[in-house]
């Protein structure tokens, strides 16, 4: 903690996904620094070589430990798995991840078949296989891959997503009525997929994972007066991006800051 008594905690995603992530620990905890760092000009993530996953994940984790964040959330499904473990074995701070709800789905879904939504680098990598080889007998994993979702929601094309995640739900759903949101990006759609669905189950990993750091970091529980702070910084030149990123900070705090960045040159006054 630092001298006001104070964790702060960093937040780091590709894009803006994140925020839905940042969303849930805000509700459930109280007394905390938040720092959101997004990488929006090197983003969508997913498409990219593990190894340059792992850079792009160190260059925003040394930039999160350098503003004094004493635990870091990767709050980026492709991130956590190309990089998350690699970071942890070279720092001690704590280092948090997500991971798609595959576990909670099969808690309350015994011997089924779930599809996956998510990146295809998250598909492939070695952390979603091992959760999959995990299933209890009869379960089964559907892999459904979503490239380029999560850059029509940080482009704030809603509706292009919409559309494209609808296609994908519709061919899904011969078999089988329960869906993993495998990124945070996709969560933003959680609202309309279950408006549109009813009888479709969803989940994500937003609410566990932030219970889990809550639990391992004992942060305070949330208040009514909740006494978070918030800074969100954009890693971009282009100021479209703030609009939205606006817009969703203020559905978890009217009281924040956002800012354009440029990590190599210093910030951008917007």
């Amino acid at each position: 903690m630092n001298s006001r008594g104070r964790y702060k905690i960093g937040i780091f995603d590709s894009g803006l996904g994140g925020l839905s992530v940042l969303r849930t620990l805000w509700k459930e905890t109280s007394n905390i620094d938040y720092i959101y760092f997004g990488d929006l000009v090197h983003s969508p993530y997913g498409q990219k070589s593990k190894q340059k996953v792992i850079e792009l994940s160190k260059n925003a984790f040394e930039y999160l430990i350098e503003k004094d964040c004493e635990a870091v959330l990767f709050a980026c499904n492709t991130a956590t798995s190309a990089a998350a473990d690699f970071l942890r074995n070279q720092h001690s701070i704590p280092i948090f991840g997500m991971e798609p709800a595959i576990k909670p789905a099969l808690v309350e879904n015994h011997g089924v078949k779930i599809a996956v939504f998510a990146t295809e680098l998250t598909l492939k990598e070695e952390k979603f296989k091992n959760l999959v080889s995990g299933l209890t007998k009869g379960s089964e994993v559907l892999p459904v891959p979503c490239e380029g979702l999560a850059k029509l929601i940080d482009s704030d094309r809603w509706e292009d997503a919409w559309d494209f995640l609808d296609t994908k739900i519709k061919m899904v759903l011969p078999e089988t009525e329960i869906i993993v949101l495998g990124c945070t990006h996709y969560v933003f759609l959680r609202e309309r997929i279950q408006y549109h669905y009813p009888n479709l189950k969803v989940y994500d990993g937003n609410f566990g994972t932030s219970l889990h750091m809550k639990k391992i970091l004992q942060l305070p529980d949330g208040s009514k007066e909740n006494k978070n702070q918030l800074d969100i910084l954009l890693n971009t030149s282009e100021s479209d991006y703030v609009h939205l990123a606006g817009r969703i900070a203020k559905t978890i705090t009217p009281n924040h800051t956002l800012s354009l960045i440029n990590t190599t040159i210093g910030k951008l006054h917007v």
